[in-house]
């Protein structure tokens, strides 16, 4: 195929979208990621059916080829996130980024995303290479598509039947399926966001749009005019989250659990809508090679798209590591200098590693090597749980350390699944997610541990809860008191105690605190609540619940916005700003109100 600048200013266009979205300045900036979709689709389908139909495909150099193509920034990316990590990140988020190490060498990141709901689920603004779930999905498009398509075509063969034709309606059926499935109201978000099957269609679209292009060599567009207008509509739906913001109608999406989120990624039309229209687009834009439209004949903006995969490597890794350890929020001077650094460290990863490398067999087998390099460490890191020092302010000892030893502290409470038999001690239920989790592993760590028999529920809708309901004392649920479930009045005890648990924050990542461990105030900082919806929930549902309620923020404020970090002995509350350490649990049971929870002076059955 004939070089098309047009299509790299189009690659240009998206990479500066997603750059603009990971900064948290274009919400509807991840719709770069469907038009490089598209594009990768255009570009590879055509010649791997033309190969195949000259039966000159080599499934070995086919893949060869990519795999030279993506694997080398991968590693290099992966090695510097290893290092800095070392000297940056807490055990926690240190274990987290060497499994995405691991994951994002096998191009398998999008499957660990999907997978992945540890306690520990770290916000992707601090994942240095959490975005690698987007060459995960083309790597998989890159096995199975070639394999079906010369699966094909020796069935075509085999009835004498024209190949290419085969291919194109197999492809196209393809096609028609994952839009279907992307469509379907039982798959879930983030399925349809990280797997294969669900973006096929986006690839398959830029595919057989090619496939028509080069058949039938017939444009859509003759009018240079009418060309650039669809160009600009393309931008203009990438950039459609700027309308709410122009026109006053900017709301803001909080992830506070409890809370009903707003518009989703602050767009003036649904995400899917804009998803299908930025595809529809991109397809007729990349179908006409006119070379009247001055947009995508911008000599800068294809410059941007030929290094657009160095960008797109190396970007979320210098803003993460920012994010993590000097400043989590956007500053003029910030924005100015990651650019320019992003520039300067894509520039030279272009020019010196990807022009460079040839695709021959001892460069293939040397990057691989090299994968599997870096793969080995990493799985060293994951299995002893990120661990590399001593951190006594998470009563972290190194040699000492275990795979999951952070996780079982959370995860103990899930064995409290039903009562014993009658031992006079008051049954106490606890229901809601995380929130109430860590309220069930406070009372674990409270005095009145061996007074009561506890039982936790992750939700309401798990088996049996009614049941046990009509056996509890004590109810403790992390919800508003108007959503409980109705069997939870039917059926519980004429003198059951019903409390509600709130919600709790403590800032948005501890790697901003940890880097001042030298300093003699480390111990002596505190956390800036960066969504007030924390504080508003709070609020209330202390209002809804009137005296039956815990307020767990609250103690653990120092001011109106911000909150503690250190126990009194200078352990940390939380090591994830979300749940709690023993050392939390333990600080929260020696101050709440147990006599007024209980309605007792002292704790029974000791």
């Amino acid at each position: 195929m004939e070089y098309r600048q047009d299509i790299d200013s189009l690659k240009g266009i998206a990479i500066i979208a997603v750059v603009l979205f990971h900064l948290g300045l274009l919400e509807s900036g991840y719709l770069g990621v469907d038009i490089f979709f598209v594009i990768n689709g255009f570009l590879l389908v055509p010649s791997v059916c033309k190969a195949i139909d000259d039966s000159a495909f080599s499934f070995f150099n086919f893949m060869e080829k990519r795999i030279v193509r993506l694997l080398p920034l991968i590693v290099l990316a992966s090695v510097t996130s290893l290092i800095l990590g070392y000297f940056l990140m807490l055990p926690d988020d240190y274990e987290n980024l060497a499994q995405t190490v691991i994951a994002s060498n096998m191009f398998s990141e999008n499957i660990l995303s999907l997978i992945t709901t540890n306690y520990w689920d770290v916000q992707t603004g601090y994942k240095p290479l959490m975005h690698l779930w987007y060459v995960g999905i083309l790597f998989e498009f890159y096995i199975i598509l070639p394999l079906i398509l010369m699966l094909v075509s020796k069935i075509a063969a085999s009835f004498k039947q024209n190949k290419m034709q085969y291919m194109t309606n197999t492809i196209l059926l393809l096609t028609i399926i994952s839009f279907v499935l992307y469509l379907a109201p039982f798959a879930s978000s983030s399925g349809k966001f990280y797997m294969l099957p669900f973006r096929f269609f986006e690839l398959g679209i830029g595919g057989v749009i090619a496939l028509i292009y080069q058949q039938k060599r017939k444009y859509i567009l003759q009018n240079p005019a009418s060309h650039l207008l669809v160009t600009i509509l393309l931008v203009s739906i990438i950039c459609c989250s700027l309308i709410t913001h122009a026109f006053g109608n900017y709301q803001s999406t909080t992830l506070v659990i409890g809370m009903n989120k707003s518009v989703a990624n602050n767009m003036p039309i649904p995400g899917s809508m804009a998803l299908l229209l930025a595809i529809v687009l991109t397809s007729v834009v990349i179908i006409n090679n006119n070379k009247g439209n001055f947009l995508l004949q911008s000599k800068f903006l294809s410059w941007i798209g030929r290094m657009s995969y160095s960008i797109f490597i190396w970007h979320q890794v210098l803003l993460a590591f920012y994010r993590y350890s000097i400043n989590n929020k956007l500053t003029l001077p910030f924005t100015l200098g990651f650019i320019a650094t992003t520039m300067t460290i894509s520039i030279l990863s272009y020019y010196l590693i990807e022009k460079q490398i040839k695709v021959l067999n001892s460069i293939f087998f040397v990057w691989c090597v090299a994968a599997v390099l870096t793969i080995l460490p990493a799985g060293y890191l994951y299995l002893h749980a990120g661990v590399v020092r001593d951190i006594p302010e998470l009563d972290v000892v190194k040699g000492l350390e275990h795979r999951g030893q952070f996780a079982e502290y959370c995860d103990r409470v899930y064995q409290y699944k039903n009562y014993p038999k009658e031992n006079g001690k008051p049954n106490v239920l606890v229901v809601g997610v995380s929130f109430g989790r860590d309220f069930a592993n406070i009372l674990l760590e409270s005095d009145y541990c061996d007074s009561i028999n506890l039982v936790y529920g992750y939700t309401w809708d798990e088996k049996d809860l009614d049941k046990k309901v009509s056996q509890s004392d004590y109810i403790f649920s992390f919800s508003s008191p108007d959503v409980l479930p109705s069997f939870v009045s039917e059926k519980k005890k004429p003198n059951c105690k019903i409390m509600g648990i709130g919600t709790k924050n403590y800032g948005s990542c501890n790697g901003i605190i940890y880097k001042n461990r030298s300093s003699v105030d480390y111990f002596k900082q505190v956390a800036e609540i960066e969504d007030y919806g924390y504080i508003l929930l709070n609020q209330q549902w202390k209002k809804a619940w009137g005296g039956d309620y815990i307020d767990l923020l609250t103690p653990a404020m120092t001011d109106q916005n911000h909150v503690r970090v250190f126990t009194d002995d200078n352990r940390y509350i939380s090591q994830d700003c979300r749940h709690l350490t023993p050392a939390g649990a333990q600080w929260y049971a020696q101050i709440l109100d147990w006599k007024n929870i209980f309605k007792e002076k002292q704790p029974r059955y000791q």
